[in-house]
């Protein structure tokens, strides 16, 4: 008898959940059951559906609404690192009716300004220069982001390179992923606008050994404890934003899901069975399996985007997948839908990051190959992707 789960959400990451849980014969259903639902978006997580379910004796992956404060406020996370002295950087917080007239007397290039609440990515600007300012001040000051929040922080710019850890946490135990970096500017180079992710790898060369015990020791174990000490445990996937900056690890920002398009490479790299792992965090018995197991390989994501992305964009375009039915991704190659749909005849896009081109191989660059060769045959009308993703590992 076939194992069952449910998966909420419909991008990119739950497209290669899917996956990674079908080549473990797991039948996904999209209709919540008895069995395990795993919660992908963070937009469930904030409206309480994790405790709607739980109340139900469903077994929910995914954090409680309170415990997804981390992520739906940044205010409220911001001073949960204080509390537990989690190193990140600092921050003033103002209300929407004052933050024009603060962005404009702030000289201090570069400094950082972010939204409190959800805002799908993009709620946050880097502001390097008098100009940047001036079109931030306009954006945060009419809500363009559409934050439910009238809070909004200013935070220092932190140099250095980021990184995204995942750890799999059932409130008390942890187990920490691969580490991978992500592109989150629209433009080669990282220039222009936030997005949700352009593209990402695994794993990442600048984490050493002594890095990686310096962010359990500074940032999981001290949040893991903080969150269970607080009352409010964390069970799921969390993501930690970190910046490296001159060897110390800082806490960017925390998110309560896997990442997108993290989550395509750790499904490419994971050797292990993934099913165990989700319910020995649902059921809080994660310290009765091992580390889980990867390939020794890499893997990269390039998204295939709409003209447009992360402006907006026109839908509905027919997608050349490569001759469509006849189009196969190899053993080492996947194609993962994001927003796409089926129009009965076609793949059509359906959203601003529409397909996420992965591949695995030995090397990151081998990997990397792999995907611009497939990506290069797949195109729609205004299809666009960056070219160098991977650049500051190779």
């Amino acid at each position: 008898m076939k194992n069952k789960v449910t998966i909420i959400g419909n991008g990119g990451r739950e497209d290669s959940l899917r996956w990674k849980l079908s080549t473990e014969q797991v039948e996904v259903e999209s209709e919540v059951s008895e069995h395990l639902t795993i919660i992908g978006p963070e937009e469930p997580i904030a409206e309480g559906l994790t405790d709607e379910l739980e109340s139900k004796l469903i077994p929910v992956f995914g954090p409680s609404k309170l415990a997804g404060r981390l992520e739906t406020s940044k205010l409220w996370a911001k001073q949960f690192m204080q509390r537990n002295d989690i190193p990140t950087s600092h921050w003033i917080t103002y209300t929407r009716d004052d933050i024009e007239e603060v962005i404009l007397n702030t000289h201090s290039y570069p400094f950082v300004i972010k939204e409190d609440g959800l805002c799908g990515g993009k709620g946050v600007t880097i502001c390097e220069t008098q100009t940047e300012s001036i079109e931030a001040a306009e954006s945060y000051a009419s809500n363009k982001f559409n934050s439910a929040s009238n809070k909004i922080l200013i935070e220092d710019f932190i140099h250095g390179e980021e990184v995204s850890c995942f750890v799999l946490t059932d409130g008390k135990d942890y187990k920490v992923l691969p580490y991978c970096q992500d592109h989150k500017r629209v433009g080669e180079g990282d220039i222009g606008p936030n997005t949700g992710g352009m593209g990402a790898y695994a794993p990442a060369p600048i984490m050493t050994k002594k890095l990686k015990a310096l962010v359990e020791k500074n940032i999981i174990i001290p949040t893991i404890n903080g969150m269970q000490e607080e009352g409010i445990p964390y069970k799921g996937v969390l993501y930690i934003g970190l910046m490296i900056c001159n060897g110390d690890p800082y806490v960017i920002e925390y998110n309560v899901r896997f990442g997108d398009p993290e989550c395509q490479v750790l499904m490419m790299l994971m050797k292990s069975d993934l099913l165990p792992y989700l319910e020995a965090v649902a059921f809080e018995i994660l310290d009765t399996l091992p580390d889980p197991e990867f390939y020794d390989e890499s893997a990269m994501t390039v998204v295939m985007c709409s003209k447009g992305y992360p402006g907006e964009y026109e839908k509905g375009f027919e997608i050349d997948l490569w001759g469509h039915h006849n189009f196969q991704p190899q053993l080492h190659t996947q194609v993962f839908h994001a927003g796409v749909k089926w129009n009965g005849d076609n793949y059509v896009t359906d959203g601003g990051r529409v397909l996420n081109v992965s591949a695995k191989g030995k090397t990151l660059q081998e990997a990397r190959d792999r995907v611009y060769e497939l990506a290069e045959k797949i195109s729609w009308e205004g299809s666009f992707y960056r070219k160098d993703i991977g650049h500051k590992a190779l």
